[in-house]
């Protein structure tokens, strides 16, 4: 099979334990793009977030992808034109950050790549802040500043706390929203039906590009989706046993060039 798409997580997937993406799989995904293949980085991270990863990989030159919020927004590495998008309306905005102050969680989201919250000096917000290197911008009003394209709402809280509350937090909500933990200090909120899979099977359609020429690497529940999507779904060695469990392949981890090895079984001219 002749895949022309692949997707890749960043933590635990694309970057070592050291937070790096290793010349070995850098230099493997340089080789795929050279021969045509559209790299398509696929993240619950902010677009801004990605910017770092996608300069190393060289996505603007090769034409590239951002899928960004999970799946809330696609974009060109390029142009940073939208491809695709699903946010949240304002009115939803709005009663997650009142249900966050019933339940004294931190409240964050996201304009003009940077953060804007109340709660600047939050030990989580400041470390959503460092993983994306970008700004905190502190309002009065978090209500106030609220405007569409909204592509997801971040709360936080101590992880014994979160995990304690997430089922009562959610209620009022149904499944009006999609709702969940992406690390034991963060609870998501973002549009109904959001995830990597959905995302990734618009912009392949945009593409021309089949699902089964579409290849996926992950590690995380939120990998999940586009593993099973993908016509080749490949789980690192370091993933969780629900992603090795549903994948078509397990590769070896992402401090041994998992993603390398992989491609240089598929590829010519990649080596490992």
């Amino acid at each position: 099979m002749e895949y022309k798409l692949i997707a890749l997580d960043l933590d635990g997937t694309l970057k070592d334990s050291n937070n790096q993406i290793t010349p070995k799989t850098r230099e493997a995904l340089i080789q795929v793009q050279k021969q045509g293949v559209k790299i398509v980085l696929a993240s619950g991270r902010p677009t801004a977030g990605l910017r770092h990863e996608a300069k190393e990989l060289m996505l603007d030159q090769f034409g590239g992808y951002l899928l960004s919020f999970n799946g809330a927004r696609v974009a060109s590495a390029k142009t940073n034109e939208t491809i695709y998008e699903q946010t949240l309306t304002v009115e939803d905005a709005q009663k997650t950050y009142q249900r966050a102050k019933q339940f004294d969680l931190a409240c964050m989201t996201y304009k003009n790549d940077m953060i804007y919250t109340e709660d600047i000096d939050d030990e989580y917000v400041c470390l959503e802040a460092k993983i994306n290197d970008i700004h905190k911008n502190k309002v009065s009003s978090f209500i106030d500043i609220l405007e569409n394209p909204i592509h997801k709402v971040l709360l936080t809280g101590k992880p014994d706390y979160v995990a304690s509350i997430e089922a009562e937090f959610k209620k009022p909500f149904g499944d009006s929203l999609s709702i969940y933990r992406s690390a034991p200090f963060f609870l998501e909120v973002m549009s109904k039906g959001i995830d990597k899979a959905t995302s990734l099977d618009r912009l392949a359609k945009s593409l021309n590009i089949k699902q089964e020429e579409v290849m996926a690497f992950g590690d995380g529940y939120n990998d999940l989706s586009m593993i099973e999507y993908a016509g080749l779904g490949v789980a690192m060695e370091n993933a969780v046993d629900g992603v090795k469990q549903r994948a078509n392949m397990i590769t070896k981890s992402n401090n041994e060039d998992g993603i390398a090895y992989v491609l240089s079984q598929i590829y010519k001219g990649v080596e490992y």
